[in-house]
């Protein structure tokens, strides 16, 4: 018997009951096919390859659409980041123009109380040299502010520039006694070597409205001696804060004081001042209160001030003990 042939034993793939003899092998699918299903298999494989034709070129809007669509809004992006910019140019310029109006209304305003003074003394030919001495301080004070107007600083970031409007404080270390030292233009107030009690006040006077300070203690002995308060503008200054009739406020060690005392744990009162604490002072002069706040714990203390032993106007006044201990007046604000 006669052994069949190769092409005896392949049968055509789509053909049923495997009746044609394939032909034709597709090395793609490995599949055989007779001469008449071979034409539909490439037919097949043709409509596949269109399907994959349409596909790419359907990605292919698909692509295009989507990059038409991101111009725009970088447009829009660059639109609203151009008015940004000038809204906030338009806004600094505002600021700088009101902070410049301040400033030159505080010089003023400190300029005449110093010739006030001076005219006071020429007039009564009552004067010492203490006297001079401090007026000679104050107009160099006013010197130093006069000439540092609020200016703008630019703050650089990985995309634009920055600006804001930098001010001093509207109001500033003056007059001091004991050994104390002035730094910064009156922004910082700093005791020297000796271990005594000193003085600081305020250049400005308040007399009416809600008058708010904020100090960072800067430099703290491990004792914590520091002292927030008022003080009349009527009294000479002396370094024993609770030697002064009209010191009222709070120190370390849980000390108040007031009535030329130095009262411990007065109704409550703890210290818990810190090094880089920020104490904000209140002198609400309508109310006749003084308030005092620590930032960073939010402890507040309020106290009712005498007009008979602190008459207006009022300095804000502290006063340090310890070498070293230094504090910087952070900013002012009225309300």
């Amino acid at each position: 018997m006669a052994s069949p042939t190769i092409n005896a034993m392949l049968t055509c793939a789509l053909c049923s009951g495997g009746k044609s003899t394939g032909v034709f092998t597709c090395i793609g699918c490995s599949q055989t096919f007779c001469t008449q299903h071979i034409n539909e298999h490439k037919q097949i494989l043709d409509q596949q390859l269109d399907k994959l034709l349409l596909n790419r070129d359907e990605l292919q809007q698909l692509s295009e659409s989507r990059d038409d669509q991101s111009i725009p809004i970088i447009d829009e992006w660059e639109r609203k980041s151009i008015a940004k910019i000038h809204q906030m140019a338009d806004d600094i310029r505002r600021d700088l123009r009101l902070k410049l109006e301040h400033h030159r209304d505080q010089f003023s305003k400190r300029l005449k109380q110093v010739s006030e003074e001076l005219s006071n003394a020429q007039n009564d030919n009552n004067f010492m040299e203490t006297d001079l001495n401090q007026w000679s301080i104050r107009l160099d004070r006013l010197r130093s502010y006069l000439i540092s107007p609020p200016s703008i600083t630019i703050h650089d970031d990985a995309f634009i520039s920055k600006l804001s409007v930098c001010a001093r404080p509207d109001d500033i270390f003056e007059m001091f006694a004991g050994d104390l030292k002035l730094e910064d233009n009156g922004q910082t107030v700093e005791h020297g070597p000796s271990v005594a009690h000193a003085i600081v006040r305020g250049s400005g006077e308040y007399s009416s409205g809600q008058h708010r300070f904020q100090f960072k203690i800067e430099s703290f002995n491990i004792n914590k001696w520091i002292f927030f308060g008022v003080i009349s503008h009527k009294v000479t200054m002396r370094s024993n804060t609770w030697a002064v009739p009209s010191s009222y406020g709070w120190g370390g060690q849980d000390s108040t004081i007031l009535n030329c005392a130095m009262h411990s744990g007065l109704n409550g009162y703890s210290c818990d001042f810190e090094l880089n604490d920020i104490i904000t002072l209140l002198l609400d002069c309508d109310n006749r209160i003084l308030g005092l706040t620590n930032e960073r714990t939010k402890l507040t203390h309020r106290m009712n001030i005498d007009l008979a032993k602190c008459p207006f106007p009022w300095h804000f006044q502290l006063n340090l003990f310890y070498p070293k201990d230094r504090v910087r007046i952070l900013y002012t604000n009225k309300q």
